[in-house]
């Protein structure tokens, strides 16, 4: 017993210190946001560099032909300008591309077609394999549901100029479909407060900061002098990120600067996106957060980098807090004298305020309608809270060094009447199972928090059990419906 009561102990204040200090720098990251904000400025220079644009894409049936057509529209001289569609496609996206990269090179435009016979490394595969034959002396990326504007490059590459020393530079996601449904409202408010504040923050701030993966431009010598891509993790481009950052370079960031992208119209392939960025980022961590702590940074550039990569061990973290409660209850009870951690949990209040308070400020920044923002904030903590599995299932897989598949995110672009008959649909994972099974115990939880005045407990027991509910039929429903629909058309 006492050597429960040890172990419960041991971890259970570092998880929550862990905690107070993460809900600590979310304050200090809106500070910063208003403390520190400015706009980049670049002067206009004479000369125009070689750039080469690459879309890297897999089996994007509905929306290839849109990013070609965008990124064909590019404004900037064509005798500076490759574009290269990396292709690993295994169905009918192959002929899509291949037929409007032909289009385009009657155009006159330097447009190739490179497929791959083998999907070898994923995405940092496709992006390696390209680089020997990209001419451009700056790189620029979009996946295959971005949209860029066409000054997209003229608003970005002077200030790569202007500063010899950034590896790469940024962009602000917009979403295209932010209004389909609450699940895509709730991920623009995530994805909002991502880029008007942790992006804008770190940048401002003089600390590391992450290439989001797509629309953005990377300095040729950069990657060379990082070590190239390489997909020994899930997000090859963090990866590069900090291993650039580690040889000195840095990152800029135009929030200014906006390129609107497809939010993820279902549960599932939400699910799939956040268990892959969750893990990749763990990963990474695990790969090179003994370097960064051996660099020579200053140490509170080395405390945000520790921050931002293991980010995703929050809601793990609570979920233990969470598990921990009824043992901790039983314990102050066989054990005289025994003071109950619990009670540690109600000082928590102000930092479980912090998420909040995050998501509010970025709503604000954007400008997002008023009623659409609160409720979309609201649903952000919820749903946030119910996939605390999903997200634990990632940060196993990755502590554990599982090599894991680069599962894409199905993109259905305007075709979103046949989302669920699509065969890009992914269908309920039985990961839901525990989903459902930790709704239960997130409600035992809360009850025993009520019944011992324990507000904290209760209010995040009752989050955690709706949201986890809410996730599993918000997964389930759409497989139920199909196999309904089914049905009817065989009796038909």
């Amino acid at each position: 017993m006492w050597l429960l009561t040890i172990l419960l102990v041991v971890i259970y204040f570092p998880v929550f210190a862990l905690l107070v200090i993460y809900g600590a720098n979310l304050y200090i990251l809106i500070l910063i946001t208003f403390w520190r904000r400015k706009r980049l400025d670049a002067t206009p220079s004479e000369v125009t560099p070689f750039v080469t644009v690459q879309v890297p894409l897999y089996n994007e049936q509905h929306v290839s032909e849109r990013v070609i057509d965008a990124v064909a529209h590019l404004d900037y001289p064509l005798d500076c300008l490759q574009i290269q569609i990396l292709d690993d496609s295994t169905d009918e996206t192959r002929d899509i591309v291949a037929a409007r990269v032909g289009y385009w090179q009657a155009q006159g435009l330097d447009i190739e077609h490179c497929h791959r016979v083998d999907r070898s490394g994923y995405k940092a595969g496709a992006l390696a394999k390209a680089f020997p034959t990209a001419r451009g002396e700056y790189i620029a990326i979009f996946d295959a549901d971005f949209l860029p504007h066409a000054n997209f490059l003229r608003e970005t590459i002077p200030f790569l100029q202007h500063d010899p020393h950034a590896a790469f530079i940024q962009s602000r996601w917009e979403h295209l479909n932010l209004t389909a449904s609450w699940l895509t409202r709730l991920q623009g408010v995530a994805l909002d407060s991502h880029f008007m504040i942790e992006q804008y923050a770190r940048s401002r701030g003089g600390f590391a900061f992450g290439f989001n993966g797509t629309a953005g431009v990377w300095r040729r010598t950069a990657i060379i002098d990082a070590g190239g891509w390489r997909d020994s993790t899930l997000t090859e481009d963090l990866d590069l990120t900090y291993r650039a950052w580690l040889h000195g370079w840095h990152g800029l960031y135009r929030q200014d600067v906006t390129a609107p992208a497809e939010l993820p119209p279902t549960m599932t392939g939400f699910r799939r996106q956040q268990a892959r960025w969750q893990r990749g980022s763990i990963e990474v961590a695990r790969m090179l957060l003994p370097d960064i702590w051996r660099s020579g940074y200053p140490l509170l550039a080395k405390i945000e980098a520790t921050i931002h990569l293991l980010g995703p061990l929050v809601t793990p973290l609570m979920a233990f807090l969470l598990i921990s409660y009824p043992f901790l209850l039983l314990l102050g009870r066989l054990i005289p004298g025994f003071v109950i951690p619990p009670n540690s949990l109600d000082f928590l209040g102000p930092i479980t305020l912090a998420p909040p308070l995050f998501f509010i400020t970025s709503q604000i920044l954007a400008r997002r309608s008023t009623l659409n923002a609160v409720v979309g904030v609201v649903l952000c903590q919820i749903i946030g809270a119910g996939m605390a599995m999903n997200t634990l299932r990632a940060v196993i897989k990755a502590l554990l060094g599982q090599h894991g598949e680069f599962l894409r995110t199905p993109k259905f672009g305007d075709k979103k009447e046949t989302v669920w008959q699509s065969k890009y649909h992914v269908r309920a994972d039985p990961g839901i199972a525990l989903d459902i099974v930790w709704g239960f115990f997130a409600l035992l939880a809360a009850i025993l928090g009520l019944i011992h005045g324990h507000n904290f407990v209760t209010l995040y027991g009752f989050v955690s059990c709706l949201g986890s509910w809410w996730v599993a039929g918000w997964t389930i429903l759409p497989d139920i419906r199909a196999a309904f629909r089914a049905k009817r058309l065989a009796v038909a």
